[in-house]
């Protein structure tokens, strides 16, 4: 009966450190959004807030770090609904900067890649 002993424990704890393992799924992606004013002015910054709402279990995900006109967050994979309100800062042909008041808005986006995931937005002015 001591020789099964060994061999039982060594399994029972091959068991237990596979059941400890970390799990990892991969139910999260990465989604770039990039924003552009649709002409021939350039954007230098943003300032705005991008809430992105998940359609299937309306969870929320909002940001505000954006870099140039560009926002990448981590978010699970799936369809959203994005809004984006804020100010931007635009160069038009001639050199001159505008700030001025924008909303940009997807009804469906789909983010599903498990790599990157990339959508262009158009802004609309509000002023």
């Amino acid at each position: 009966m001591k020789q099964y002993y060994i061999p039982l424990s060594l399994m029972l704890l091959v068991v237990i450190l596979n059941a400890c393992a970390p799990v990892e799924d991969d139910i999260f992606t990465t989604a770039r959004i990039t924003i552009t004013t649709g002409d021939d002015t350039s954007i230098t910054g943003v300032q705005a807030q991008a809430k992105l709402t998940n359609v299937n279990t309306r969870q929320v995900t909002s940001s505000a770090d954006f870099v140039v006109n560009n926002i990448t967050l981590e978010l699970l994979r799936g369809a959203y609904q994005i809004d984006i309100e804020g100010v931007v800062a635009c160069v038009s042909q001639d050199g001159t900067t505008r700030h001025r008041q924008f909303r940009c808005q997807c009804d469906y986006a789909e983010f599903a890649s498990r790599d990157m995931n990339e959508i262009t937005l158009n802004i609309i002015f509000l002023d």
